[in-house]
């Protein structure tokens, strides 16, 4: 068989192998915690240190950075949503890429000669569970799964047609390996960062400029303040840390259920008669 000796135990293992500091979300929260949560600490050190007096005419101090509240909020919003719709984009692609994979399948089957097209089409499925999925989480694409593709078109091309009907499903393969392509260059372009370097540099600073202000708008009453300053701080390090995760829809917390590939991978096996083994 095609598949012999190839275990969806092993592949379970890669899958859920222990994440490396190679996974994008691990590398990106790692340096928000760093770039946040330590100027944040050292801020609580340099109130409990510098007997700071607070601004006596704190209703107009506050005013004063009403409008910088506001906007930094639209814009964390704005980050927010733009994210949201882009992870499910990403997951739409994802489930069509898994359609497509099975309608490629099925339409083999009316084909007069296609052991070897069938052959390329489960490589090219083995290949996405076994090494894609692992890539993913980097950000880039196997090279293992990207040869398989690129045989599985030249097989494409190399089917012998002997008749009208063949000609008509190979026209649907043709189109079903169009809508996979489009899949996996919507995988390669999203598995990356999705939002401009520059975005999370203006995230940031914000972040900063909110220090600055708790600073300079402190009350008499410690207690008060200091319960102000950490719901708010945690707040938004919370909705910056869901932007960074969102920002990686293959890795994190919250990420796009990769899971229909390894069933995508058997039932194709099952439906060209190259069930795995």
């Amino acid at each position: 068989m095609l598949l012999h000796g190839c275990s969806f135990d092993v592949i379970a293992q890669r899958q859920v192998r222990v994440v490396s500091m190679d996974n994008m979300f691990v590398v990106n929260e790692g340096l928000a915690l760093v770039v946040l949560g330590i100027p944040t600490i050292l801020y609580f050190l340099l109130v409990k240190w510098f007997d700071y007096q607070p601004t006596g005419q704190l209703s107009e101090t506050i005013a004063n950075y009403s409008l910088f509240n506001t906007l930094y909020s639209i814009f964390l919003s704005m980050a927010l949503v733009t994210l949201l719709i882009n992870f499910n984009g990403v997951q739409d692609d994802t489930r069509k890429e898994v359609e497509s994979i099975l309608s490629a399948a099925r339409l083999m089957g009316g084909l007069s000669d296609a052991v070897e097209l069938k052959k390329s089409l489960v490589r090219y499925a083995k290949d996405v569970v076994e090494h894609d999925l692992v890539a993913m989480r980097s950000g880039t694409l196997s090279r293992e799964a990207s040869a398989a593709f690129d045989r599985l078109w030249e097989q494409a091309y190399k089917t012998t047609l002997r008749t009208k009907n063949d000609e008509t499903i190979h026209r649907l393969l043709l189109s079903e390996l169009a809508d996979i392509s489009k899949s996996r260059l919507t995988r390669r372009v999203k598995a990356k960062e999705n939002l401009h370097p520059m975005i999370f540099c203006l995230i940031v600073v914000g972040y900063y400029v909110m220090l600055i202000k708790a600073y300079l708008t402190r009350v008499n009453n410690k207690k008060t303040q200091i319960a102000y300053e950490v719901c708010t701080f945690i707040m938004i390090m919370l909705v910056i840390t869901t932007i960074i995760d969102l920002n990686t829809p293959f890795v994190g917390i919250v990420n796009v259920d990769t899971a229909p590939f390894t069933w995508a991978y058997e039932r194709a096996g099952h439906i060209t008669g190259l069930t795995p083994q």
